[in-house]
């Protein structure tokens, strides 16, 4: 695993957090599984490698559970157990004299005589002495034991010879002599007062078994003694900071199951009296379904989860319940966040100069997602940089198909033909829709394209826009997107959020029945969803017009609050139903007992998704800007308005363009803010209008030094 030469962006609050656990506290403390939550390409695995290179001092080890063949916990246990045994400058080594004479006790080919203990002991006593002489002749020849470096994946590396977990038990062996390696380990297994190697004998026997419960047992045994020797090695070396493991990708298969058993020996100890293991875990999850946690209503999978900001150790050991009923305190899971625009900036900056005018389209078509912003920058490098395209090349970001950054920060495109690059000639929109949902199935991926219509997720279950799909897509899929942290709070619609200044500012205006904020799609993975909803055929049974209507009429047929009124009319705007939109905000104009309540209304219906929201390319000639197409689309849409309320049918036209990002122009100003404060300003010339309040949004548009 490449050591990182750059720190990451947007994981200060979480080095901060690691710090705190990783130092050594005075006496006995706990620590917490601390799990990294992040939807796919969150940057999970970037931040991990970044805190192994922080960690890179002192004993750690990284291990992927999902680039391997699953293993058993105890076999989990010995890789890490070799990353943890590399032996660091003017630092003692971490010794695994328990584990090494475990391991070697259950591998296969040596079944020990359970009815003569003296052979028995005599057997095992030669097994470990071949082990390490075997261990030394090959280090002096090959120097495999320096050459593992820091960061090394553990569950890919190769370690030649015959058997794998005889080369782990060698490469983990200390350079202790073969009799203390024996007394330690035979102490720690030793359940008999009359003949210890009873111990190593059932061990070596449920080792043989297949039974479930043996199998259990064995990985329980292996798996103490490996905690047991690290807490050996604290309590006899002065250590500042804890050893880590970084556990990658724990929700691929047995991922838990190790955590668990780890989870599971930690409670057994602290009941029996035995002080707290000086291992820090720190895991990362794409799945909140994988990673147990007090319960929280309305939060992802109901846990709860912590941000980054909110995250320390001491918030984590004021959370843990008195007595606790479960151990699901144990785990303490922080989600990552989305980057914001200043850390766009400095990837656009470590990318390259000429893209960072780009930062603002950018930033606002991703969200600040890291792995699409990535996409987005290396798409804006090639449109601008090599094909010297500006603007208007822009408005078409979607429809580009550059390389793609994977989530390890390598790039597809290699030439190698695997499956990861599948995506490489694609549009943008189309190959970030197989990367981020490609966890989902075909069935539920064609779901959510369909779902993407409704204003929330919910509303289109609501709606029975599922009622086509099997029962399966039915049931699973709100559960899966919402585990995978793709529904997200619903962003406040106003000035800010078509490029104007403020945010939040008309919340105050929201119903009671608006109260509870209800989770929306993410807005880039909406947006690609979108992209491919306006693909299908309109009046096809999976179309934009079909879809929408459906969502239109539902609308209106649910009680009549004012939030089903206003998305009755979003959903008649997308179908370009203009005339009406306009005509309910020009009699809401002098109706509504506020210009706040008018404007509230405004940003909500103009927040409806356009079918084409970007002039489509004709031949050789130049795209038509957003600002032209206002006039254009207003007159050909709504006609009649266009005549009677000139002003209020402009503006509507301008805040629905203005709504989706890809109609701006790659700087800070975005193109139709002119277009929406002038017409705020005709607005507030009428009589009966509101005018400060009018002014007061117009300002929000206007450019400021």
């Amino acid at each position: 695993m490449a050591v990182p030469t750059e720190r990451p962006q947007g994981v200060k609050d979480i080095v901060r957090l690691f710090n705190e656990c990783r130092a050594r506290g005075q006496g006995d403390r706990e620590l917490p599984v601390l799990t990294l939550l992040g939807r796919r390409g969150s940057g999970k695995t970037t931040t991990l490698r970044w805190l192994g290179y922080l960690a890179s001092n002192r004993p750690n080890a990284f291990y992927d559970f999902a680039s391997a063949v699953p293993k058993r916990p105890h076999e989990v246990a010995a890789r890490l157990a070799l990353g943890l045994s590399y032996r660091l400058p003017r630092q003692p080594a971490v010794h695994f004299p328990r584990l090494a004479l475990g391991l070697l006790v259950v591998r296969a080919g040596l079944t020990l005589d359970s009815a003569d203990a003296r052979r028995a002991r005599a057997e095992l006593k030669r097994a470990l002495r071949q082990a390490k002489e075997s261990t030394e002749v090959y280090e002096r020849a090959n120097g495999v034991i320096e050459g593992v470096g820091l960061l090394q994946d553990l569950n890919v590396v190769q370690l030649p010879g015959l058997d794998l977990v005889l080369k782990l038990v060698q490469f983990s062996l200390p350079k202790l002599p073969v009799t203390v390696m024996w007394r330690t380990g035979l102490t720690w297994y030793n359940d008999s007062p009359n003949r210890p190697v009873d111990a190593l004998m059932k061990l070596n026997e449920l080792a043989g078994s297949e039974a479930p419960a043996d199998v259990a047992e064995v990985d329980r045994l292996l798996c103490g003694a490996f905690l047991a020797d690290l807490r050996d090695h604290y309590a006899r070396h002065q250590r500042d900071k804890e050893c880590v493991v970084l556990l990658d990708n724990i929700d691929a298969p047995q991922g838990r199951t190790f955590l668990d058993l780890l989870v599971r020996i930690r409670e057994v100890n602290a009941s029996s009296g035995v002080e707290g293991d000086p291992l820090l875990v720190v895991a990362t999850a794409a799945n909140a379904l994988s990673v147990p946690a007090p319960y929280a209503p309305g939060s992802p999978a109901e846990l709860r989860i912590r941000t980054p900001e909110q995250a320390s150790y001491a918030d984590w050991q004021e959370s843990i319940p008195r007595p606790a009923s479960t151990t699901k305190w144990r785990w303490y899971p922080v989600q990552l966040r989305d980057l914001t625009e200043p850390e766009v900036a400095t990837l656009a900056e470590q990318a390259a100069s000429a893209v960072v005018h780009a930062t603002p389209l950018i930033h606002r078509l991703s969200y600040g997602h890291p792995w699409s912003a990535r996409c987005l920058l290396d798409t804006t490098y090639a449109i601008v940089v090599e094909r010297g395209g500006g603007a208007a090349e822009l408005r078409h970001i979607l429809e580009h198909s550059p390389p793609l950054p994977r989530a390890d920060g390598t790039t597809a495109g290699s030439g190698t033909g695997s499956s990861a690059d599948a995506g490489e000639h694609a549009a943008l929109d189309e190959a970030a829709r197989q990367y981020l949902l490609c966890d989902l199935t075909e069935g539920q991926r064609a779901a959510l394209v369909v779902c993407s219509a409704g204003r929330t997720f919910d509303s289109a279950v609501d709606a029975g826009l599922l009622e086509e799909y099997d029962q399966l897509t039915k049931d699973t899929l709100r559960r899966d997107i919402d585990a995978r942290l793709w529904l997200v709070p619903p962003v406040p619609e106003d000035a800010n959020t078509r490029g104007g200044q403020g945010s939040g500012y008309l919340e105050h205006c929201r119903a009671p029945e608006e109260s509870e904020p209800t989770g929306v799609l993410h807005p880039w993975l909406r947006l690609v969803l979108l992209q491919a909803l306006a693909r299908h055929d309109p009046e096809g049974p999976s179309g934009w017009v079909t879809i929408h209507t459906a969502l239109r009429d539902w609308h209106r047929r649910e009680p009549q609050n004012r939030r089903h009124r206003l998305d009755a009319l979003y959903h008649s705007l997308a179908l370009n139903d203009l005339d009406q939109v306009v005509a309910h905000l020009a009699a809401q104009f002098t109706r509504l007992p506020s210009t706040d309540e008018w404007l509230y209304e405004l940003y909500a219906i103009t927040a409806a998704p356009m079918l084409l929201p970007v002039a489509p390319r004709q031949g050789g000639e130049r795209d038509s800007s957003p600002s032209g197409r206002v006039r254009e689309l207003a007159r050909d849409l709504a006609p009649e308005a266009f005549v009677t309320h000139w002003a209020l049918t402009m503006l509507v036209t301008a805040l629905w363009l203005a709504a989706d990002p890809r109609n701006r122009v790659a700087h800070t100003t975005p193109e139709l803010n002119s277009t929406i404060a002038a017409m705020f300003h005709t607005l507030a010339a009428l009589p009966h209008s509101g005018a400060a309040g009018l002014l007061r949004e117009a300002e929000r548009y206007e450019p400021r030094p």
